[in-house]
């Protein structure tokens, strides 16, 4: 998979390469100055109005219907003169161009939408320049109401008459590129065949929208078809939009269940779908919108854009591990979508090659985010594995806390030994600072909300199991090398957690842990009451010195050979409770 990214990005900066070299010598010539009119001015008009002509600048925005380019003869003097205008595709009523010569002379032509060329390379349309001549003092273009600034600040001329298109090579390579990208639904179709998951057919969807974006944006798409320029020019707006809506559902889906809070969920839902059915629509061209709504295709980017940033940053503070696959992925191609954004809407001007990034930006984000669908399978199938063998292992602890829906200690306790040989070897007791003082100044209800919460924070998974003992105290058991940092962790994140989802509270509700710890082996020597007795002291200890901290203890057991010598003999065991040595460690 590596190596795939790595030739589909060469491949995709190899393209940049010839592609601008090749647009550099076909459509060099620049306008000198533009502006912006009502329909019904003239070019006399205008000539004679100086101050109406911006030079000098990248403003490209302005509300008049009608945008001016003027290209001054000194921008060919010794090249070949211009025979084309080359420009971006959009949808526009109607362009004229003009070639004035030095005694006022102008020839002009008149084209519709369907009258230009469109042409195999970057999305652009080409007409032909009225007869340029050595006495030509400029050559002006009028496009009336156009829909995307880029039809202005994207026109150049060119000397050869067959401009705009790429070369074949050029053509091949993007051919290849599109097909290359096939790969990763490929692989999306193997994984979806074994674990059913509905981020996957989203993700499917979207490479597909990007696939398309690929084919119209570049050009390829006119080798095949004859579409015109308003055709494309659809095209080229809907798959964007239905790729970033896309997307935010696949985000939405993607990420871990507790990664994204239900309320930023729902709203990376509703802003995608609102872009797919704003920007979507409006490049649809409707009846009822005009070329001033072309602004708003850009702006309404914009809300799902931040929520999906917003969403990939509360799962990276909730330390997510899909999400990092997720920013990885679509860093390049959200900076290169503000950039396209700010110049659709006529901030300002770029040269060609910006527009070639995003194909580079595309590879990356297919392919890692196709990484990142294989790791979010496999860790869905190890869990799914790992519930199986729990779900055989604790068949039958079908007692849980009708408050919380967490397991209750009627359903640990009489398997906390096999628990233990199954490597839980880490107890921790965890208790609610102060819970008696959210009753009585809240009400019952609202504590009820408050461990409701807590239960959802402390978030039982594989090497965690979770119960509530009554009232406001609640157990953890885990394992693993990390077990008692990760729960600290979660006693850490308690008042945030709490606060996201029970607002209303007065204050912040802390919580203080006692911990026991030691190999599956020492644990399972005694019995889950000892233990409890135990942690329930470290507890009172963190109460004592002051709440919201942890106290923990670690236990080891061993004799002269270093083997277990557990019994089923209860006082055996307290006498080997004489054996252990312990090591405290403490943590506010």
């Amino acid at each position: 998979m590596l190596a795939c990214l790595a030739v589909l990005i060469a491949s995709a900066l190899a393209l940049c390469a010839p592609a601008a070299a090749h647009e550099e010598g076909v459509a060099a010539i620049a306008p000198t100055c533009h502006a912006f009119s009502p329909a019904g001015t003239t070019y006399v008009q205008l000539a004679a109005d100086p101050d109406a002509w911006i030079c000098n600048s990248t403003h490209w925005k302005d509300s008049q219907p009608a945008g001016w380019l003027r290209f001054d003869a000194s921008a060919w003097q010794g090249k070949e003169l211009p025979l084309t205008l080359v420009t971006r595709v959009t949808k526009f009523d109607r362009l004229s161009i003009l070639a004035v010569d030095a005694d006022g002379t102008a020839r002009a032509l008149n084209f519709s939408p369907e009258q230009v060329t469109p042409r195999a390379g970057r999305s652009v349309f080409s007409a032909p320049l009225p007869r340029v001549s050595a006495n030509t003092v400029a050559v002006v273009v009028r496009f009336e109401r156009p829909w995307n600034a880029a039809v202005l600040s994207d026109a150049r001329l060119s000397a050869e008459a067959g401009a705009g298109n790429w070369p074949i090579a050029v053509m091949v390579g993007f051919g290849m590129l599109a097909g290359l990208l096939f790969a990763p639904l490929i692989f999306d179709i193997a994984l979806y065949s074994v674990l059913r998951q509905r981020f996957i057919l989203w993700h499917v969807t979207m490479v597909l929208a990007m696939i398309g974006y690929v084919t119209s944006f570049s050009g390829l798409i006119v080798l095949f078809t004859d579409l015109g320029v308003v055709t494309l020019a659809k095209i080229n707006g809907f798959t964007p939009a239905l790729a970033v809506g896309l997307a935010g559902f696949f985000l939405a889906d993607f990420l871990e269940p507790d990664a994204l809070s239900k309320r930023m969920r729902l709203a990376v839902r509703v802003a995608s779908l609102l872009v797919i059915l704003g920007p979507g629509l409006i490049t649809l061209h409707p009846p009822f919108l005009d070329y001033r709504s072309h602004q708003f295709y850009f702006i309404g980017y914009l809300p799902a854009l931040l929520l999906q940033l917003a969403a990939m940053a509360q799962a990276l503070r909730r330390r997510s591990r899909s999400v990092k696959f997720l920013i990885a992925a679509w860093t390049p191609i959200i900076l290169c979508g503000v950039e396209r954004i700010a110049r659709g809407v006529g901030l300002y001007g770029a040269p060609e090659l910006v527009d070639e990034l995003i194909y580079a930006a595309l590879v990356v984000e297919v392919i890692i985010s196709a990484v990142g669908v294989a790791d979010r399978m496999m860790g869905l199938r190890d869990q799914r594995d790992t519930a199986r063998t729990r779900a055989q292992v604790l068949e039958t602890l079908a007692d849980h806390d009708p408050l919380t829906g967490l397991l209750n200690r009627r359903a640990i306790e009489p398997r906390f030994h096999q628990l233990c040989e199954h490597g839980f070897g880490t107890y921790a007791l965890l208790d609610l600072d102060h819970f008696k003082a959210i009753n009585d100044l809240h009400g019952h209800a609202m504590g009820d909300e408050v461990l409701r919460a807590t239960a959802r924070s402390l978030a039982p998974d594989e090497d965690t199991l979770v119960m509530r003992l009554g009232g406001e105290e609640f157990l953890l058991l885990l394992r693993g090398p990390d077990a008692r940092a990760r729960a600290e962790q979660r006693r850490q994140m308690l008042p945030l957690r709490i606060a996201e989802e029970v607002p209303g509270l007065s204050r912040l509700v802390t919580a203080s842990m006692g911990v026991v710890e030691g190999p599956p082996e020492a644990m399972g020597a005694s019995s889950f009451r000892a233990l409890y007795s135990r942690a329930d002291k470290l507890l009172y200890e963190a109460k004592q010195a002051g709440r919201n901290r942890t106290i923990g203890e670690k236990l080891t057991l061993f004799d002269a050979h270093g083997k277990d010598r557990r019994g089923g003999d209860r006082r055996r065991q307290d006498r080997r409770m004489d054996e252990r040595t312990t090591e405290r460690s403490k943590s506010a």
